[in-house]
Parts: structure tokens; sequence; C-alpha cells
């Protein structure tokens, strides 16, 4: 499986670093650091739980 993904405005998705979430009722939105895409809901779950590798990265 792969751990990136192409957003249609050309970014390329790889860490939760690149994904904006919002809480709706009914669960969560991931969209697009960049430009506000939205991003399905199992892609930017799967890129919530992968570390970027930088040295600030706690999680």
């Amino acid at each position: 499986m792969a751990t990136t993904y192409s957003c249609d405005c050309g970014a390329t998705l790889g860490a939760v670093d690149d994904l904006i979430r919002e809480s709706t009722p009914t669960g969560r939105s991931w969209y697009c650091r960049y430009c506000r895409s939205p991003v399905p809901g199992s892609v930017g779950e799967r890129l919530g739980h992968v570390r970027d590798g930088s040295p600030t990265d706690r999680r």
C-alpha cells in the first residue's frame, strides 16, 4: 500500500503535516494543506498515522 497520495493540485501528501483535519459531527474530514481540496477519508486516516521523520515529530 502506498504511503503517499497525489492531490489534484499536484502536491504529494505523505504525512499528517500535509493535511488539515476538521472534526465533524459524523467523524473527520481531511483536506490538502496546500489547496484545501478534500482528501478521501481512508487516505487521510492512513496518512494521519505516518511520521514525517522531522526532529520535532513526537507522534
